[in-house]
């Protein structure tokens, strides 16, 4: 009997570690698509923002940008991400209902030594903003640098249009 119950310890102490190895590995992978130095790890790090910025979660949208951002959007500057969250992007947030916010055709240029890129992409943004309803489409290009948390928008520069 004292075997069985040693036995059963042991296999309960089996499915624990192996959960927990596959556990790892997946956050691992996560940690990996915003962190990764290739094409395809900042393509699926856009995925993640685009999921950030349709739930308007403007603390997760903090950590795709740089302290010093520079935003270039509709013939306007923001210099810093303080000054883009309290006066361009949060405000537009909190009016936007029906928020979809889709980037497509991404090319990426990962530049020497890994530690900087830059992204171009096609983009459509859809929304409700009090009476008026936007259904847009436009241009994007953002410069990206990787610190020790991953990659940071460091520049981005987007343009758009109605749909026509």
């Amino acid at each position: 009997m004292r075997y069985l119950t040693q036995f059963a310890m042991l296999a309960v102490t089996l499915v624990s570690l192996t959960w927990a190895a596959e556990t790892g590995r997946a956050a691992a992978a996560v940690q990996e698509s915003r962190t990764g130095s290739n094409a395809a790890d900042i393509e699926a790090w856009l995925k993640d923002y685009d999921v950030a910025f349709n739930a308007k979660d403007l603390d997760a949208l903090a950590a795709f940008y740089h302290p010093d951002v520079t935003i270039y959007e509709g013939g306007g500057v923001n210099y810093g991400w303080a000054d883009y969250r309290d006066h361009h992007l949060g405000p537009e947030l909190k009016e936007f209902e029906n928020l979809e916010l889709a980037h497509r055709e991404m090319k990426v240029t990962v530049l020497g030594g890994g530690q900087s890129a830059y992204a171009t992409a096609r983009y459509s943004l859809k929304a409700k903003m009090g009476e008026r309803d936007i259904d847009a489409e436009g241009l994007a290009t953002y410069v990206l640098v990787k610190g020790d948390d991953g990659w940071k928008i460091r520049h981005s520069h987007t343009s758009s249009r109605p749909r026509r």
